[in-house]
């Protein structure tokens, strides 16, 4: 990199990277290949027509993966690299793996994935509305005429009871005599 850095790049200019290239090509076969080498003297385009040198196989392409855990919070959301993503509501209070992909974070239950995002900047959003499904009810739908029931096991009869405000008024003026 030294021998690269100080002859073929040291004092130069480019105006892009195929200007670049273009620029080490030219220098690596006029400059680099007809020089003798120091270790082991003799020039690189010599030693590379005499060796026989066979092709590496294909790789497969580095399937960069990291895996982060998380409990998904009250408003659906998991917050992850900065930002906050979206599951469907019935993963509240569970716990979560996030697989990061390459541009795309994968949102796994006990190994099934259950949301798929792509990744965005920092301090964002990511919603899917199909993840608050049944929660939110559409414009000029009425209300329900009981409280809000987002756990399925919450029992039938644990209404919390309504009483007017002066029954606490009037506990706590008593208490204080």
């Amino acid at each position: 990199m030294k021998y690269v850095q100080r002859n073929a790049l040291a004092g130069k200019r480019f105006r892009s990277w195929e200007h670049l290239n273009a620029w080490l090509l030219e220098w690596a076969t006029t400059v680099a290949d007809t020089r003798v080498h120091g270790t082991t003297h003799e020039r690189p385009c010599d030693r590379f027509s005499r060796e026989h040198l066979t092709p590496v196989e294909p790789r497969r392409v580095y399937a960069r993966e990291r895996v982060q855990h998380r409990t998904v919070a009250s408003d659906c959301l998991v917050a992850i690299g900065g930002s906050r993503y979206s599951v469907p509501a019935r993963y509240v209070g569970e716990s979560v793996a996030i697989r990061e992909l390459l541009g795309t974070y994968e949102i796994l239950h006990q190994g099934a994935v259950i949301a798929r995002h792509r990744v965005v900047g920092r301090r964002q959003v990511r919603m899917e509305p199909a993840h608050y499904a049944g929660l939110l009810r559409p414009r000029g739908t009425p209300a329900l005429a009981g409280p809000p029931r987002f756990d399925p096991g919450y029992p039938a009869g644990a209404d919390v009871a309504v009483r007017d405000l002066g029954i606490y008024a009037a506990i706590a003026e008593a208490g204080a005599a």
